[in-house]
């Protein structure tokens, strides 16, 4: 029968390995009344119940074993209110909160002011009209007036209005960036947030599956107590570690909880709204690209470095406007006047009054003459502002090389860290604990070795998750020290994975796990069997 085929006929019958494994321990302890032996129990007539409940045992165990760590993503009944295939993935998250942050949509009303200033930029200055209306009438004198009506437009001269339109696009763009910069920042905090949600979830799973595993070996310790096989004291301990495991799981479930708390708080969400989190694979890709070349990709596609680039260009832009501003301008006008007077005619030829009206058009130029104000202050606080924005580039060029050197040591120490944990820790501590609870079941070890030894599967597998989280979050900060999502190219392809091409533990060939129990048993007992698997694990 082939492992696949095995593995669903032992998922079919596994509901009833709980009862099974209480009455094969009540019935092996009644069989022998204290501590038993393989090799005494092959002797009698229960040898083929008795092996057949240790092989339902050991399955049970290999089962929780192979399920915590197989390498598909993770989803399961115990964390599915938090996780699982139909929750929100991380991109489509970082989407809405883009357009439901209150801070995001304030800073992007900067882009409006400065796209308003363009369009102020972009102005003329207005022309002037100029009129003006005399008359002695109005404090009792002749019937005379002058009326004058004139108008005047400046014209900019040394391309000011060019240079001023050239300022308010770098500005737009400047602008672009720094908001392109805080969205990265704000997209990788979300990134961060949400791994460390999956690998609480992660661990939730793993917890509650020992709890279930410890309730079991809880009821098989119950019945060999029952049957004098075992002391109160060892019952109470499983208690306590079941107990403890449970503590755990709240404390768990308290961590995700928060977790979803602070990223409903960064998408903009209500604390109240539900929130499912699509799973992230167990794994994940191998980054394929040399150092050389992430910091070649950061040095280009930084937005926070484009923004101080361009801010030097701003600098220069608005040096040449405050030298051009220190020129003068140049205005021009006409004007019309119109004068009506009367005029006292003398005595010898005749007196009396005649009016006099009269006409012209005036043409006139006007141009500042730059004595006194050149416009030297603005010019040197312009010079002032392209030095430190130069300074502050070459500061975050250096920043930003360090950034991609120590990002990428932190993957390459994350990535040696959960291949390790994958391939040499986890194997073997699952091996051990499958090995050392099958032989507590026939009394081989004692009940303290069986708690520690799931002691410590419980910090491994802690521990491994750990390093899970830790790879996704080293690669996140990957991507945020280069400014953009590491590209398609940039991982290996989609076969490969960071892990080697094998399961994380090896799936036990149970129909030859059996065998040799037999085999082995007949000639030294359980103690034999327990070296060759660990020969077979040296190997």
């Amino acid at each position: 029968m082939s492992n696949t085929n095995f593995y669903r006929r032992g998922a079919e019958i596994s509901p009833s390995c709980a009862e099974f494994s209480r009455r094969f321990s009540a019935l092996a302890l009644r069989l022998c009344g204290k501590r038993i032996t393989l090799s005494s129990l092959l002797k009698n007539n229960y040898s083929k119940l008795f092996f057949a409940g240790l092989f339902l045992f050991v399955f049970g165990a290999q089962l929780f074993a192979q399920e915590t760590s197989e390498n598909k993503t993770l989803v399961t009944s115990a964390s599915t209110q938090y996780v699982n295939q139909n929750g929100t993935t991380v991109e489509n998250l970082i989407e809405a909160a883009l357009q439901k942050r209150a801070d995001i949509l304030a800073a992007r009303q900067r882009l409006n002011i400065a796209q308003a200033r363009l369009i102020t930029a972009r102005q003329r200055p207005n022309p002037m009209l100029e009129a003006e209306y005399g008359t002695p009438r109005f404090l009792g004198g002749e019937a005379e007036s002058d009326l004058s009506v004139g108008i005047s437009q400046e014209f900019e001269l040394f391309r000011k209005r060019s240079k001023r339109i050239a300022l308010a696009e770098l500005e737009i763009a400047q602008t672009r960036a720094d908001i392109a910069a805080l969205e990265r920042q704000f997209a990788n905090e979300i990134r961060q947030s949400y791994a460390k949600a999956i690998a609480s979830a992660r661990q939730l799973e793993t917890l509650e599956r020992l709890v279930a595993v410890d309730e079991e070996l809880l009821r098989i310790t119950d019945a060999r107590l029952k049957e004098g096989d075992v002391a109160p004291l060892d019952l109470n301990l499983v208690r306590v570690e079941a107990e403890r495991l449970r503590v755990q799981v709240i404390d768990t479930r308290s961590e995700i909880e928060t977790e979803l708390l602070s990223l409903r708080a960064l998408i903009g969400l209500d604390v109240n709204e539900d929130l499912q989190l699509a799973p992230l694979s167990e794994r994940p890709p191998r980054l394929d690209l040399p150092l050389s070349q992430l910091t070649e990709i950061a040095l280009r596609e930084r937005s926070d470095l484009q923004a101080a680039r361009l801010a030097e260009e701003v600098g220069a832009a608005r040096i040449n406007l405050a030298n051009a501003q220190g020129k003068p301008n140049i205005a021009g006008s006409v004007k019309f006047s119109r004068s009506n007077g009367i005029i006292d005619l003398p005595e010898r030829i005749g007196g009396g009054f005649i009016v006099d009206k009269s006409r012209e058009l005036t043409f006139g130029v006007a141009i500042d003459l730059p004595v006194f104000n050149r416009n030297k202050g603005a010019i040197a606080e312009a010079v002032s502002g392209k030095v430190i924005a130069q300074r502050q580039r070459e500061f975050l060029e250096a920043n930003i090389k360090k950034d991609v050197a120590v990002a990428y040591r932190k993957y390459r120490a994350a990535a040696e860290k959960l291949v390790v944990f994958a391939t040499q820790i986890m194997p073997r501590a699952e091996a051990n604990l499958t090995t050392i609870r099958a032989a507590y079941g026939q009394g081989e070890f004692s009940l303290f070795e069986v708690i520690s030894e799931q002691r410590k599967l419980s910090e491994n597998v802690r521990e491994y998750n750990d390093a899970l989280r830790d790879y996704y979050e080293a690669l996140t900060e990957i991507e945020n020290s280069l400014g953009v999502r590491i590209p398609p190219e940039g991982f290996a392809p989609d076969t490969s994975s960071v892990l080697p091409d094998k399961e994380i533990v090896p799936p036990i060939e149970r129909e030859k796990f059996l065998r040799e129990i037999f085999e082995n048993s007949r000639k030294d007992g359980f103690t034999q069997l327990t070296k060759k698997q660990n020969e077979e694990e040296k190997k």
